[in-house]
């Protein structure tokens, strides 16, 4: 890009070059021009935290946190600089107190360009992590009065606002009755399959284990089957390509879950509302917990239930052995079939 370009017409060609950057997902490839216009106009805090949200999209939280202390050292009290230094903080270097003190600043008043709806859920969340409950809740309270939440227990980020909100279903309130009696006639053969893959299980990645062991097999991710699961689990998969909303939910999984005696899952919400959970209990459910906003329900082995997991969940296994569950994402019934089709995938 041409340096010696005025003003006017560098803004003006930097933005459609950055806009076809962004379109491909190429976000390193937006760096120098973003040098660039920060050499041009070194007054402008816009163009620093627009490269700290491009590293960010790409996955480098180092090189974000590098623009990020060179913007804070210039513009302390930016709010935007400062809510992104608060999730960096929180996400990639677990630094939980530093990350609370800074958002709590950048969202302050609750207004300002920073109060965005991921910043008081990490807010939220970091303030869970530390044992801070109330202080948590009266976030979630503030993120709900801005419309940011569904409310201050349903804080999943990617939602249809019109949807019915509950936190358990009744499985004959759903249209899901033929697929949850199907698996619970066959959950012996299920089991089998689940206990005789625990080879490929992964070790949960999100961070939601407070302690404890917890692992899971995917067998359907975004709607697809990951190649080869299906092998490994063919009766499990007949069943649930049985239900379209259940092997087309592209904003879900099928997978198993398996967690070891003592293992204590924090609260935590759902990426979205756009879709309900159906568990099949497997093995070793005897008080083995999971608490859905403000009602504790136990797994009963053979059995399923549904809730929806954008509101807060939390699980304990307070018995003995491995306890093993079938997680099964189906479509939330009141989506019309164009928003499944058109809905991006999570």
């Amino acid at each position: 890009m041409n340096e010696r370009l005025p003003d006017k017409k560098l803004l003006e060609v930097a933005q459609r070059t950055i806009d076809r950057i962004q379109f491909r997902g190429t976000y390193l490839n937006a760096e120098p021009i973003y040098r660039l216009l920060i050499r041009r106009f070194p007054e402008n805090v816009h163009y620093r935290n627009n490269l700290t949200v491009s590293f960010l999209m790409a996955n480098r939280a180092d090189l974000a946190d590098e623009v990020l202390k060179e913007t804070l050292r210039l513009s302390p009290n930016d709010r935007v600089a400062l809510a992104h230094h608060g999730f960096v903080l929180k996400t990639h270097y677990n630094k939980l107190e530093e990350a609370v003190n800074v958002l709590y600043k950048a969202l302050e008043g609750d207004t300002g360009p920073a109060i965005e709806p991921r910043f008081y859920y990490h807010l939220g969340d970091a303030l869970l992590l530390l044992s801070r409950f109330e202080e948590a809740h009266e976030v979630h309270k503030r993120g709900a009065a801005l419309g940011h939440f569904l409310s201050p227990a349903q804080r999943s980020l990617y939602n249809v606002p019109r949807l019915k909100s509950q936190p358990w279903w009744p499985v004959k309130e759903t249209p899901y009755t033929n697929l949850a009696r199907a698996l619970e006639r066959s959950w012996r053969d299920i089991l089998k399959e689940g206990e005789a893959a625990k080879a490929l299980y992964e070790k949960e990645k999100e961070g939601l284990k407070e302690r404890g062991e917890w692992s899971q097999l995917d067998l359907f991710a975004r709607g697809a089957e990951i190649p080869g699961r299906c092998a490994q689990a063919p009766k499990t998969c007949a069943i649930v390509r049985s239900e379209a909303a259940a092997a087309g939910c592209r904003r879900g999984q099928v997978k198993f879950s398996l967690m070891a005696a003592g293992t204590h899952v924090r609260p935590h919400v759902g990426p979205t509302n756009c879709r309900l959970r159906m568990h099949l209990g497997l093995s070793n459910t005897k008080d083995t917990y999971i608490r859905v906003d403000k009602e504790t329900r136990q797994w009963q082995t053979g059995k399923t239930f549904i809730f929806d997991d954008s509101f807060e969940h939390e699980v304990w296994h307070n018995g003995s052995g491995s306890r093993l569950v079938l997680i099964v994402d189906v479509w939330h019934p009141e989506l019309t079939a164009a928003e499944r089709r058109s809905l991006p995938a999570i």
